[in-house]
């Protein structure tokens, strides 16, 4: 497995499935990107218009290249062994392969950035097993060459943000995370590996593809269109998204007239053990002027500010943060020093059980059951 294909298939093992090259794919701009930092960091001549050429850039495109460039900023001491992304590594016994974007040995220190081109968060060094794994492998290079590490020195870097995550590990400590990347990489290289959604996906090469996030799509369209022989993304598209847009101004209606419903007739049995029913609760709100002169008195001033949109959920995470049973005590005094006061809120909501009795008293008063 290439280590790129880490990113995604950590969190989506059955990603693996859907290409064997899963992950090699870089972006166009991405591609120039790095080779302009790679000449950049190596101290190298960079043919510039060589660049433009094989990858089309705009003149717009190369000063937005230049300007991450630019704020790139890493030194390479003399005499330091230096792999570039020029160079294979492999590791766990041929398990995984991939080339860092620099890997630099000096002075028993090893330091692998990893440059990232666009403008999104990326994930932290210390979980992101794309560069843990890099870091795997050029310690398998270096321990094979009898070149001793003492800790290994990891970097996100987003020269776009003018941002640098930094992560410092034990060789102990990257090898036990490799001990865990290699057990990923056998469940994604399982065929019953079962395929997992979630954000990732929008940054997945292969989702329009991917039975669990285009799929069910697709299957939604044929049964609202059995008529279509062959059913691609793209025709699902076109029959799924107007439905969903007017899908969801019905929703919307058909929430609103269920709650003007039960505010006139009261609960309304959905069948299946489930009612629809309006609540009348007990909702805090906390005068922040007199809740913060209180809080002083339990937490340091820094730790009120950052709850300071104050809100009792807020109070009781700080509470519990702080102190066992700190919670109640904070509570009392607040409602003690009248920081705190009760109102009438209502809420609707879907109830399930059978406890009719019960869902009659709670709602007693609201509308003609």
């Amino acid at each position: 497995m290439r280590c790129s294909a880490l990113t995604i298939v950590s969190k989506c093992r059955g990603s693996y499935s859907l290409t064997e090259s899963y992950g090699s794919i870089q972006s166009r701009l991405g591609q120039a990107f790095h080779e302009f930092a790679r000449a950049k960091v190596l101290g190298l001549k960079v043919d510039r218009e060589s660049i433009a050429t094989r990858y089309a850039l705009t003149e717009g495109e190369l000063k937005d290249i230049d300007y991450g460039i630019y704020n790139i900023q890493i030194k390479i001491p003399e005499g330091a062994i230096v792999i570039a992304d020029d160079k294979k590594l492999t590791g766990l016994n041929g398990k995984i392969t991939g080339t860092p974007d620099v890997a630099i040995y000096y002075d028993r220190i090893l330091t692998i950035p990893d440059w990232k081109s666009g403008w999104g968060d990326v994930e932290d060094p210390e979980s992101n097993n794309q560069l843990l794994g890099y870091a795997g492998m050029a310690l398998e290079l270096f321990e094979k060459e009898k070149l001793e590490v003492d800790k290994i020195v990891l970097l996100i870097v987003q020269p776009k943000l003018n941002q640098v995550k930094t992560a410092v590990f034990t060789p102990d400590q990257i090898k036990a995370r490799m001990t865990d990347i290699a057990r990923i990489i056998d469940e994604a290289e399982d065929p019953k590996a079962e395929f997992t959604t979630g954000p990732w996906c929008s940054s997945c090469f292969k989702s329009m593809h991917c039975p669990a996030f285009a799929g069910q799509v697709k299957s939604l369209a044929t049964f609202i269109a059995p008529e279509a022989a062959i059913m691609t993304t793209e025709k699902a598209l076109a029959i799924m998204l107007p439905l969903s847009r007017a899908c969801r101004t019905v929703a919307d209606k058909v929430d609103a007239l269920a709650k003007a419903y039960v505010d006139i007739n009261g609960p309304l049995d959905l069948g299946a053990g489930q009612t629809f029913v309006r609540v009348i609760t007990d909702k805090k709100e906390v005068d922040s002027r007199i809740a913060f002169e209180t809080m002083k008195e339990y937490f340091p001033e820094e730790e009120i500010w950052k709850v300071c949109s104050i809100s009792m959920e807020k109070i009781s995470e700080l509470a519990r943060k702080t102190k066992r049973g700190l919670s109640t005590i904070v509570s009392n005094r607040l409602a003690e020093v009248k920081a705190i006061t009760t109102r009438m809120a209502v809420q609707y909501r879907i109830v399930k059980g059978g406890d009719r009795g019960k869902i009659e008293r709670e709602t007693a008063g609201q509308g003609v059951s």
